[in-house]
């Protein structure tokens, strides 16, 4: 035994078994101290439910700030209108590649990212940016709901006519993605030059065959043109 356990005394507090609570009268307090909290509150003005010293939760800011948005939380509708096809382009790469200097003053909507001015919030990139558009809470700031106008027959069969009086890029025109049409062009000229070497090279043979073969060799390159190959050795 150790010398600061040597002389004291065992507790006298029993620790074998599980404490017992009357949660009848607990429950009681806690009713009481509501009760008076509430009072305390109407007699301020305030809500019911609400206290001035309370502070709020981030889910209960993002909530406040939706309802501000939401023209039938603010009576400027009278009912959501369905879901609408929008009438403009989304912009995603206006400032791909861009370097931009970003500081603690810097306006909302000049920070990195995709700023929607619906909603006044920044996305950090392109796809959480798609979402939000796309989502429930945007959607209810423009007064629509998330429900979707069935289509007619009719207007099924004028959807179908309206594709299939579109005209398709002609096949000279069309470029593969990841393209673009200045290295078509380009292309296009290299194979114009080789087509017009080949049929120079044509004309020479046909003109002057015997010639060419009693001055000598031809041109490498123009037996190349020619499709004619080496006249080289087989033996290795």
């Amino acid at each position: 035994m150790s010398k600061l356990t040597q002389g004291k005394k065992a507790s006298g507090v029993d620790n074998t078994a599980r404490r017992t609570w009357d949660r009848e009268e607990y429950r009681a307090i806690a009713e009481e101290k509501e009760k008076a909290a509430k009072e305390a509150a109407k007699a301020r003005g305030a809500k019911d439910g609400e206290d001035d010293d309370h502070e709020e939760t981030a889910a209960e800011i993002r909530r406040r700030k939706r309802m501000d948005r939401d023209p039938l939380h603010q009576g400027l509708i009278v009912e959501r209108s369905l879901l609408k096809q929008r009438d403009y382009a989304i912009d995603l790469t206006s400032r791909l590649g861009k370097t931009q200097v970003v500081g603690f003053n810097t306006p909302l909507n000049q920070q990195a990212g995709w700023f929607c001015n619906v909603c006044n919030c920044v996305l950090r990139d392109s796809q959480s940016y798609l979402d939000h558009i796309n989502g429930k809470w945007h959607n209810r700031a423009l007064g629509m709901s998330m429900k979707v106008e069935k289509s007619t027959l009719e207007q099924v069969k004028n959807k179908f006519e309206e594709l299939k009086s579109r005209k398709s890029p002609p096949p000279d025109e069309y470029v593969p993605d990841g393209f673009d049409g200045a290295a078509s062009a380009e292309a296009k000229e290299r194979e114009e030059k080789r087509e017009k070497k080949r049929r120079k090279a044509a004309e020479a043979a046909a003109t002057g065959g015997g010639d060419a073969a009693a001055g000598g060799e031809m041109d490498p390159e123009m037996m190349q043109l020619m499709g004619f190959g080496g006249f080289g050795s087989t033996k290795r």
